[in-house]
């Protein structure tokens, strides 16, 4: 319930945050002309993931799949973001070739192939202007186990860089028969992530390369993990940067520490054992006899983060982000998590999503047989998207 009631606390606030910022930042003056012709008026907000986001006065805000597009007309300022990591500040101008866009950036006009652009956003002050934010409810069910999984992700762009977050709180409930009956067991995990990327320049351009900072705090009761709390700093890059195809990979080093789950081991003179690098909390869960003990330690990391979009009747959208952390403290162990994120474009802003995830982590010499060295889960749901 406490993991149930903090997303909610985070996704209220997120909406309350979009609800002031509703009113376009400025005049729906702008002028798409889309293939067939036709020309719509409204203010461009952005162009993400294979679609552009114009707000109306007469549909409210759509969605215009950008293969659609052959002009841009707006007096308004622009960040676009091109296919070879350039990242470049202007204004839109009508032009007389369908699939090309004028760009004025410092008073000098260039010509943008439409299919060389990745991303558009509109430089504005208003919060929900810059935000990309998706909340999906999800839930997996077996005979002898039934659980409600709550995510929310989402970035928010600047001139010199973008942060982002990913929210996920699960809880699984499970029963179990023996000879004195039915037993019911629940438990819950959960993880938080917060994290910068700084453009590095190539020259006057934004090259494809970045600096990272990530602060990521997390929780495990299947894998003995109580919280968990890292800091890491580090380099990636993004090595596919296509319309509908982006990967990018990046590495670093982080400090972290966590309270885990280890069960109180005597020694010949009756002492408590408490595994290397670690010291007693003292706090002790009566329930399952052990203790809580904290680590320090220092890690690596690996994040690799592939999207591909397969634009249809129905847009696809998939996502896979991996990470591995060796330990530089404790040679034996390694934590490690996948997730993979299919979507199905039900109607607009609202997706059918399956999510296949696992935590893996080894323990090390904090190794107690009793807890598990992995935790998966498959589930379904749905997600919506802003």
């Amino acid at each position: 319930m406490r993991a149930t009631f903090r997303l909610t606390c985070c996704s209220l606030l997120l909406l309350g945050l979009m609800q002031t910022s509703q009113v376009s930042a400025h005049a729906k003056t702008d002028v798409i002309t889309v293939q067939n012709g036709d020309q719509l008026t409204g203010a461009v907000d952005s162009m993400t993931a294979g679609k552009l986001s114009l707000n109306t006065d007469y549909a409210g805000t759509i969605q215009i799949k950008w293969r659609e597009v052959h002009q841009i007309d707006s007096r308004y300022l622009y960040e676009v973001r091109l296919e070879d990591g350039e990242r470049i500040y202007g204004r839109f101008s009508s032009s007389e070739v369908a699939g090309e866009l004028i760009f004025s950036t410092h008073g000098k006009e260039r010509t943008l192939v439409t299919i060389d652009v990745v991303e558009i956003r509109s430089i504005e002050e208003q919060l929900a202007d810059k935000l990309d934010l998706s909340l999906s409810t999800q839930f997996q069910a077996d005979p002898t186990a039934i659980t409600l999984i709550l995510q929310a992700r989402g970035t928010y762009d600047v001139k010199n860089g973008r942060t982002g977050f990913n929210l996920r709180f699960d809880e699984s409930k499970t029963k179990s028969t023996n000879d004195e009956g039915t037993i019911e067991q629940s438990t819950r995990s959960s993880n938080i992530t917060l994290y910068r990327e700084f453009w590095m320049q190539r020259g006057k351009k934004a090259s494809q390369s970045y600096r990272v900072l990530n602060a990521i705090y997390s929780s495990n009761e299947a894998l003995g993990v109580d919280q968990r709390g890292s800091l890491g700093l580090g380099v990636g890059r993004y090595f596919i940067e296509e319309l509908g195809h982006e990967l990018a990979i990046s590495a670093g080093i982080q400090g972290v520490r966590e309270n885990r789950v280890s069960f109180d081991e005597q020694s010949d003179d009756g002492a408590s054992f408490i595994a290397p690098g670690t010291f007693d909390t003292g706090l002790a869960n009566t329930l399952d006899n052990t203790n809580l003990v904290t680590c320090n330690d220092a890690e690596l990391f690996l994040n690799v983060k592939w999207h591909l979009y397969h634009f249809s009747d129905r847009d696809m959208d998939i996502s896979l982000v991996g990470n591995a952390y060796p330990s530089l403290t404790d040679s034996k162990r390694v934590r490690g998590d996948l997730n993979l994120m299919l979507n199905w474009e039900l109607f607009n802003s609202f997706f059918w999503t399956i999510n296949a995830r696992i935590d893996l982590d080894t323990a090390g010499t904090q190794d107690d047989k009793s807890l598990e060295k992995s935790d998966y889960q498959l589930s379904t749901g749905i997600t919506w998207t802003y």
